[in-house]
């Protein structure tokens, strides 16, 4: 029932308005960032109306919004010279949620569909007031010079109020009766520090009461910037402002590189985002703290969203803002539709253009600024996309790894240290590898570890640098999962150089070694007594025991059998069980692999003979245990090292002895 004034809502209001309390908003805060977007859209429509009618209520009026805050009455006041309402407005306009869009707002939230038409003038935005009031009261007067001022008032229960009021100016007060537990929003710094963090670049000014305001002063001090940078022509804004800008983003120094969009077809957004120098200090340790602040219309949705940009690039920090992007009922997350999915395809077009243009610029000659005062321009080589590389370089890896939209772009940036002397500081390109393979290579070589520096040293790499051919090495834990989606570059295949011999690296060793029986314990030829004892003594510790050309300086090494688990599969699994809390890496085991022995050398030979003319000896079985266990090392596999001192020390008690 309604009686002349009083208007008895025809919806269950008190669900509507526990589903905004506990489910659609994050905190209680975003209140006044409701309140400010609504004042925001009035004094927008007004200035519409300014354009096209002279004919208007307080021509005059600055174009402001106004935070009151009254401590002895307890109330809160966002007060706006906008565009103001009419009896029957406030009606329609406020009565939206509690009236006929009620079922209309809670059928949208069930069926997961589109309810952004609920969000705007005074629609869920407004019903945030609520979070924080007991008591909600709009005084309004319209544009019009004839219009008349009304007030609408509930406690958001069951009914709400309407009647005349007095107000001489046109807009709109929204008076927030506060609860007790938020009495704190009536302080001038929670104010400030809401309107900066929500609402800076708002384009009207917000203002508020100072609180120790000088006679000869203006009692109102702004509180936004009102400027937003990324709207601004980018011939316009200054280095020191996208520095500035960068810092306020809570990074510190100075980017390595600024991106600044201005788009308006087919969509309209704008944008800066920053490619920065260093990860910040907790960067690794809080890996869901990355993403960009997302603005519609200047008004912050939310911070460190995460989708406008794929995770490879979440070493990027900025500010997106759109026109029209599609939000929830709670206006925090972005709905999923084409608008969004254009700009993130912009942005990381965009953020790979940037990097392939450092990367092109690397090495080139730059004068920069002289750090004196007084100082001459210098002239330095540009190292802008190594210390890139170096500092996210693993995020690119990650990135070919997991999203294929973007996988051949990313390879090209990718870059490595080598064997040759162009790669020992790690800029080698795979385009630069395949320019200088040598003219009979039909591989792309490579090693895969956990350390660059054991990878230097492995035996692996002996024959390889003998015959002068290049081999790239990757020695992070990411290499091993990158390598897996690697197969090829410019048609030429990568191989792995600790896999076993192919068959025409086979045909040499057979020379030393003589035809095997296709059992792998049964050999012949000079070193078939060695073999044969090494199979016996390692029995599952490998699959199967041979003799290498590829070998030269070292005594052995440990390869992957044809057909069977390479390094990077075995080191990708034990990763993601470390990751699990399993065993991990520290027991690597390296099973399955076939210990190849360097025929040519003095140990392998001499052992060999210890083996045919004095089989008993104790000796043999502890130095073939010994020659595995430091293969193992070289691979970076963890040995039971208690097991190998104290074999190391009857070893060396066996050499005083003679």
């Amino acid at each position: 029932m309604s009686t002349e004034n009083s208007y008895q809502f025809k919806a269950s209001t008190s669900k509507v308005l526990q589903i905004i309390t506990h489910s659609l908003y994050q905190n209680s805060e975003v209140y006044l960032r409701e309140l400010i977007s609504n004042a925001s859209d009035a004094l927008n429509k007004v200035r519409i109306k300014q354009l096209q009618s002279e004919n208007i209520l307080d021509p005059a009026a600055p174009l402001e919004i106004r935070l009151i805050a009254d401590k002895e009455r307890n109330t809160l006041t966002v007060s706006d010279t906008g565009i103001g309402m009419t009896k029957s407005e406030l009606q329609e306009n406020l009565g939206t949620i509690a009236q006929s869009g009620t079922e209309q707002f809670l059928q949208a939230l069930d069926e997961g569909g589109d309810a952004t038409e609920l969000i705007g003038m005074f629609g869920v935005g407004f019903y945030s007031a609520f979070l924080v009031a007991s008591k909600v009261e709009v005084i309004t007067r319209g544009v019009s010079p004839q219009s008349k001022a009304w007030k609408w008032s509930s406690d958001g229960e069951d009914s709400f109020t309407i009647e005349p009021a007095e107000k001489e100016s046109r807009g709109t007060d929204i008076i927030l009766h506060l609860k007790e537990e938020d009495e704190k929003y009536l302080n001038n710094w929670e104010l400030r520090t809401l309107v900066r963090r929500y609402s800076n670049y708002i384009q009207f000014p917000i203002k508020a009461k100072k609180t120790d305001p000088k006679e000869d002063e203006d009692e109102w001090e702004t509180l936004n910037d009102q400027v937003a940078l990324w709207r601004k022509n980018p011939k316009e804004v200054t280095e020191e402002e996208y520095e500035g800008f960068f810092r306020s983003l809570s990074m510190g120094g100075t980017p390595l590189a600024t991106i600044h969009l201005r788009v308006e077809t087919p969509i309209e957004f704008y944008a800066i985002i920053y490619i920065p120098r260093f990860k910040t200090q907790n960067f690794m340790a809080q890996q869901d703290e990355w993403g960009l602040n997302i603005y519609n219309r200047k008004v912050l949705i939310n911070e460190s969203n995460k989708e406008m940009l794929p995770e490879w690039a979440r070493f990027v920090v900025g500010v997106v803002d759109g026109e029209n992007l599609k939000l929830n009922v709670s206006r925090e997350v972005l709905q999923e539709n084409s608008t969004k999915r254009a700009i993130q395809k912009h942005l990381a077009k965009k953020i790979l253009d940037k990097l392939e243009e450092m990367a092109d610029e690397f090495g080139k000659e730059i004068t920069v600024e002289s750090e004196e005062e007084d100082g001459e321009p210098e002239t330095r080589t540009n190292e802008d996309y190594m210390d890139f590389w170096r500092e996210f370089g693993p995020f690119l890896k990650e990135g070919i790894a997991q999203d294929s939209q973007y996988k051949d772009r990313l390879t090209e940036l990718l870059r490595f240290d080598s064997t040759a002397e162009e790669g020992k500081l790690g800029g080698r390109s795979l385009t630069d590898y395949v320019i200088n393979m040598k003219p009979d290579q039909d591989k792309i070589y490579y090693l895969t570890g956990l350390e660059l520096d054991m990878l230097k040293k492995s035996p692996h790499l002996e024959y390889y640098k003998k015959e002068g051919v290049e081999v790239l090495l990757l020695g992070e834990p990411i290499d091993s999962f990158l390598m897996m989606h690697l197969n090829e570059y410019q048609e030429k295949p990568f191989f792995l150089i600790d896999e076993e011999e192919t068959e025409e690296e086979e045909e040499k060793s057979e020379e030393t070694e003589d035809e095997e029986d296709d059992s792998p314990k049964e050999k012949t030829g000079p070193l078939a007594p060695l073999l044969t004892r090494a199979v016996t003594v390692l029995g599952t510790k490998v699959s199967d025991v041979k003799t290498s050309e590829r070998l030269v300086g070292a005594v052995a090494s440990l390869v992957t059998p044809k057909g069977g688990m390479n390094s990077n599969l075995q080191r990708a699994m034990r990763i993601m069980q470390a990751q699990q809390g399993g065993a991990g890496l520290g027991n690597m085991g390296m099973m399955g692999k076939v210990l190849t022995l360097n025929p040519n050398h003095e140990l392998v030979q001499r052992l060999n003979s210890l083996v045919e003319n004095t089989p008993e000896d104790e000796r043999i079985d502890m130095m073939i245990l010994q020659i595995h266990d430091q293969a193992r090392i070289l691979e970076g596999d963890v040995p039971d090292f208690a097991e190998m001192l104290s074999r190391m020390e009857n070893i060396m008690k066996f050499a005083v002895d003679e």
